[in-house]
């Protein structure tokens, strides 16, 4: 038999715009700060689940310890992170590497096989106003993805987009032609501004690109009534989904002996298409070794997501100048390089395709994953030394590859889709292609 656990890190039912409006942060955000939703799922075999209860629970009493924390207090992730994870794992004190690596390696020796996705937020807005349209450009063959098309969209939101667009798409009384018309002149004022920048070419292109597909296809623009953005909880069930499966055709999972436990504030309704003989739901951690596992591991990624994203955002006051990922990042002691080098190997193992599942607009989950796979490509901490000097540059040429590498992975899959279903929309509908 297989437990599964399963915790969240930046859970928000409905999506709000900030108020009094903040153009910075755009969106109201919940507890945790996140502008990604980030979820874990631990797969624990019953023929290890005794080793793993006893030695992570001596591994909590003994950092627990250290930190004098009160032994009748549960060991959070948040607690372990705290203030000491401005630049990731190598702002970590050598009490909280220690800590992690001991656990990493218990989770590589017993196989516990690990799920890990993120959705953005702000991709979820998107889909409230514009998805509709979105379609309907595929299918009126205008765009070649529908897919791309969307992401080119949710990156603009994300990082560029002027008050009044963002505010016109929370408002109930503006219409999706509206936001639209919003859009189009904003990217017009953006291009007008930036059109003498180089390294903004390729952005300012495909604006114009975007504003002339407005312009043109106002017709295709349906309304209906808009209230507020809610949680696409079937995004979660899909991802789930899709990772069971490939367990499944692994021979690493038999889903007729298998028990999900949610943890507390996780819905079960999402869950329940999934066929899982054994649901608990709003389980508390405490009695569960597996969800406090979870816990530290969702914290871990969904910080190291969200602190890496907001280093490369650019200075809006200096365009011109491209951002780096700060060199503090890569300034790691031998402990820390190597606990980032059991990360890769645990969130991102050779033999499995859906173990780590990004949205529509990936850039902050993939600039995680190329961090830790950038940093393992290190066989040992001497050699990762020697070359000290050329990270921050070497860095940016791998995430650039994998960009380019993802992008060219969804131009294949649009095609074969347009072949095979004719649309996105039908795919999806079809159950055999991921909500975008």
């Amino acid at each position: 038999m297989d437990y599964l656990y399963i915790d969240e890190k930046g859970p928000q039912e409905k999506i709000r715009i900030t108020n009094p409006y903040n153009q910075s942060k755009k969106i109201k955000l919940g507890n945790d700060n996140m502008y990604v939703y980030v979820a874990d799922i631990v797969k624990i075999n019953e023929k290890n689940i005794s080793e793993i209860i006893n030695k992570y629970q001596l591994l909590e009493k003994n950092y627990m310890s250290s930190r004098n924390f009160n032994p009748k207090k549960e060991l959070k992730g948040k607690d372990i992170l705290k203030k000491n994870f401005q630049y990731g794992v190598a702002s970590l004190k050598d009490r909280e590497v220690n800590f992690y690596n001991s656990l990493f390696d218990l989770l590589l020796k017993n196989r516990v096989d690990n799920l890990l996705f993120s959705i953005n937020k702000m991709s979820l807005v998107a889909d409230h106003r514009l998805l509709e349209w979105i379609f309907k450009l595929e299918e009126a063959r205008v765009i070649v993805s529908a897919k791309l098309f969307k992401y080119s969209l949710v990156k603009y939101l994300e990082n560029e987009a002027g008050d009044n667009v963002i505010q016109s798409i929370f408002d109930p009384q503006k219409k999706n032609k509206d936001i639209l018309i919003e859009i189009q002149k904003d990217m017009e004022t953006f291009i007008s501004k930036h059109n003498n920048i180089q390294r903004m070419k390729l952005q300012i292109q495909n604006y114009g690109d975007i504003i002339n597909i407005i312009r043109e296809t106002q017709h295709l623009i349906q309304e209906k009534p808009f209230n507020e953005v809610l949680f696409n909880w079937d995004k979660v069930s899909f991802n789930v989904d899709l990772w069971l499966l490939e367990m499944k055709d692994a021979n690493k999972i038999d889903m007729q002996s298998l028990e999900l436990i949610l943890d507390e504030g996780i819905p079960l309704k999402p869950f329940k298409q999934l066929n899982i003989p054994s649901i608990k739901e709003s389980e508390d951690s405490a009695t569960h070794v597996g969800l406090r596992i979870s816990d530290v591991l969702v914290v871990i990624s969904g910080k190291l997501i969200s602190n890496l994203a907001q280093d490369v955002k650019y200075n809006k006051n200096n365009p011109q100048k491209r951002t780096l990922l700060p060199i503090e990042w890569f300034q790691l002691n031998e402990q820390q390089f190597y606990l980032l080098k059991k990360m890769k190997e645990y969130f991102f193992p050779n033999n499995s395709r859906y173990c780590f599942i990004v949205d529509t607009y990936f850039d902050d989950a993939l600039l995680f994953e190329s961090y830790c796979r950038y940093i393992s490509t290190y066989e040992n901490f001497h050699d990762y030394k020697k070359y000290f000097k050329v990270h921050v540059d070497e860095h940016y040429n791998y995430l650039e590859t994998m960009i380019r590498n993802k992008y060219d992975l969804a131009v294949k899959t649009a095609l074969i889709t347009k072949e095979h279903y004719g649309s996105t929309r039908s795919a999806i509908k079809a159950g055999l292609l991921r909500p975008i």
